[in-house]
């Protein structure tokens, strides 16, 4: 995660060191985009240990939304400007980012706090193990018909 972290800051410093009036501009901000991009499918694939294990899913989103993210800045900027696409990339970038700060909460043993965030706590010792390959909502249901 310290890489995944790193990158994170190596290329917001890039972006932010844009020059908006260059003529390369749009192509600058697509080879960081393409390289956040990068940084969150890899980090999407680092191993979870169990007792982090609610980030693993926030990864995979952050990851999703960065891809999409990329399409749409990749749709904005190549060729003629699409405001709409722009538009669209701004607010998958955004989500991915969103994922990130609640994976950092978990990281520092925090509950994340925010709009649309569902906390769901169990007291020491009641977790069930999970069967390999079991849903989410194969779990639930096996949670609400043990109770």
């Amino acid at each position: 995660m310290k890489t995944f972290f790193t990158e994170v800051s190596d290329c917001n410093d890039a972006m932010n060191s844009i020059d908006p009036n260059a003529d390369d501009a749009p192509a600058q901000l697509l080879t960081y985009i393409d390289k956040l991009n990068a940084s969150f499918a890899t980090m999407a694939t680092l191993e979870v240990p169990s007792e982090f294990k609610a980030a693993e899913g926030l990864a995979d989103e952050a990851a999703d939304n960065m891809a999409k993210a990329a399409i749409s800045y990749h749709e904005a900027y190549d060729g003629e400007f699409n405001a709409q696409a722009e538009s669209t990339a701004s607010q998958y970038y955004e989500r991915a980012f969103v994922r990130v700060q609640y994976i950092v909460s978990i990281l520092h043993g925090e509950i994340p706090e925010g709009e649309g965030v569902t906390v769901t706590t169990q007291e020491a010792g009641q977790i069930d193990p999970v069967e390999e390959g079991t849903t989410e909502q194969q779990q639930q249901q096996q949670q609400q018909q043990q109770q």
